[in-house]
């Protein structure tokens, strides 16, 4: 008898776990949420990025220009009032252009290939750069 009685404790421990988890299954969804503890997210697209006012070209050297020479000229257009940098693989030159804008300097070259950087910064801090392998 001992032993049936405690099947049937367990049993109806069950069954009072079946029903009070069905019982706060309904009232969880019959629950509804006050719509002042609710928030709003907005969703906001981003601005695009403004591109610079200073511009630089390059008249000296071409694209993909293969030179022989030790002694390469760096030539090109940029604002008036802005400075350029011209960096290679042993050299550098800060450069003050003319004041329709142009410059030019000489770089010194090593043997092999030589990368040349020219950068063109803007009194309020813009730049732009030109990178030739």
């Amino acid at each position: 008898m001992k032993k049936e009685q405690l099947i049937l404790s367990f049993v109806a421990v069950l069954f009072g776990l079946l029903v009070a988890g069905i019982a706060f299954y309904f009232l969880q969804t019959a629950k509804t949420i006050p719509d002042a503890n609710t928030k709003t997210a907005s969703i906001t697209s981003p601005t695009p990025t403004i591109s610079p006012s200073i511009t630089l070209t390059l008249d000296q050297p071409r694209d993909e220009e293969v030179v022989s020479n030790k002694v390469l000229v760096v030539s090109g257009k940029t604002q008036s009032n802005a400075v350029v940098t011209v960096i290679a693989d042993s050299a550098s030159d800060v450069i003050t252009p003319s004041t329709d804008g142009s410059f030019s300097t000489t770089v010194n070259l090593d043997n092999g290939q030589n990368v040349l950087e020219v950068i063109s910064i803007a009194p309020n801090g813009e730049s732009i750069t030109i990178k030739k392998p």
